[in-house]
This record gives structure tokens, C-alpha cells and sequence, in this order.
């Protein structure tokens, strides 16, 4: 019978590869922040609605990992397993604005703004701003940490650490920093992201097998 270290491992392996596969569909989509009034299209919530579930599980995948890397605990390390899940639920609260409050606010503006201006500093909902981008950073810290940490670790093919690092600054960094981003690269990026993260579940399941 298996002990519960295995089973919440299998848990945290399929999360991520679950959610690596739904954000890669929903990123494919995603319509382009800087395009005014893009909160409003028909494909605006769908896509959020699947990133939201992504974004949800994979804290589940955060735990995972550190539950097999069998050294020491290190600062970095330490660092990486706390940011990776408040990065995770704070990029899942970011989406529930996207989806809930966002669009509500964009319909009843006289003239339609990109994303990150409707909670510039200037307006009423500069704290918004200040909370999304804070999430996305803390995300994007807690990831590279994460893949600092799987290259430090002994059971973990270091090429896969250099690919958490690059797909997880690959996707957030031109989504959120970077307007007019071509929509073949954003698809190869979400591609890439969601690969990365299916490649991690599937080491989690089984370390000794990794190969990249």
C-alpha cells in the first residue's frame, strides 16, 4: 500500500502536468494586454477561466518538488518553496480579478484602455495595479528560484532547472512588460511554458528516467 509521501508525489506530478498542458492551450489564446478594450473580447474569460484551474493546482506541483529533493535545506531552497506558492496563489488572485472585476470595469469606461493602464497610478484603481504586478513578479522570482533549486538538486536533470528558468521569464516578462508581442512567438512561448511544467511532472514521477 502506498504511504502518503507517494501518493501526494503522484498528486503534485499529475498537477503540474495537468496544469502545464491547460495553460499552454489557454496562453495559445490569450488576447494582448495593450490592445485596448482586450478584456472584453469572447475569448477574455475562457482563457482566464482555464488559467485560473492551471494556476490553482499547481501549487500542488510546488510541494511535489521539494517533497524529493533529498538535501539539505538551503536559503534559496527555503525561499523558492515559499514564493512558489504564494506566487501561485497570487498569480490564481490576479486571474480571479482578470476574470471578475476587470471586465466589469472596462464596461463602464467612456473610452477602452489597455490592461495595466486601467489601474495606473492615475486612476482610482492604482491599488489593483500595485497587487497584480507585485504577483506576477513574485511569480516570476519564485520560478527561477525553483529552477535554481532543481539544478542544485541531485535527483533532477540540471537542463531541466535551465528550462523552468527560461520558460517562466519566457511567459510573464512579454505578457505583461511588452506590448505588440508577435502572436507566433507568444504561441511557441506558451508552448514552451506549458512544456516545461509537463516535463517537470513527469520527473517528479520519476526521477531516474528524466532525460532533455
Amino acid at each position: 500500500m502506498e504511504n502518503y509521501s507517494k501518493v501526494m508525489n503522484k498528486i503534485a506530478a499529475y498537477s503540474l502536468m495537468i496544469a502545464g498542458l491547460a495553460a499552454a492551450i489557454a496562453l495559445c489564446f490569450h488576447p494582448d494586454e495593450f490592445v485596448p478594450g482586450s478584456v472584453l473580447l469572447a475569448a477574455w474569460k475562457p482563457v482566464h477561466l482555464t488559467l485560473l484551474f492551471a494556476f490553482s493546482i499547481s501549487i500542488f506541483g510546488v510541494v511535489g518538488i521539494f517533497n524529493l529533493i533529498p538535501e539539505k535545506p538551503s536559503i534559496i531552497g527555503i525561499l523558492a518553496y515559499f514564493l512558489g506558492v504564494i506566487g501561485c496563489a497570487g498569480s490564481a488572485a490576479v486571474v480571479v480579478l482578470e476574470v471578475f472585476v476587470l471586465p466589469t470595469i472596462a464596461s463602464q469606461a467612456v473610452v477602452q484602455v489597455p490592461l495595466m493602464e486601467m489601474m495606473s497610478p492615475a486612476t482610482a484603481f492604482s491599488q489593483l495595479g500595485m497587487f497584480f504586478m507585485s504577483a506576477v513578479m513574485i511569480w516570476i522570482v519564485a520560478w527561477i528560484l525553483i529552477g535554481i533549486s532543481i539544478l542544485r538538486s541531485s535527483i533532477f536533470n540540471r537542463n531541466l532547472g535551465i528550462l523552468i528558468i527560461i520558460a517562466s521569464v519566457a511567459i510573464a516578462i512579454p505578457t505583461h512588460f511588452a506590448g505588440g508581442f508577435s502572436g507566433i512567438l507568444h504561441i511557441l512561448v506558451s508552448i514552451l511554458f506549458g512544456m516545461s511544467w509537463i516535463v517537470l511532472g513527469k520527473a517528479i514521477l520519476n526521477v531516474k528516467s528524466i532525460k532533455l
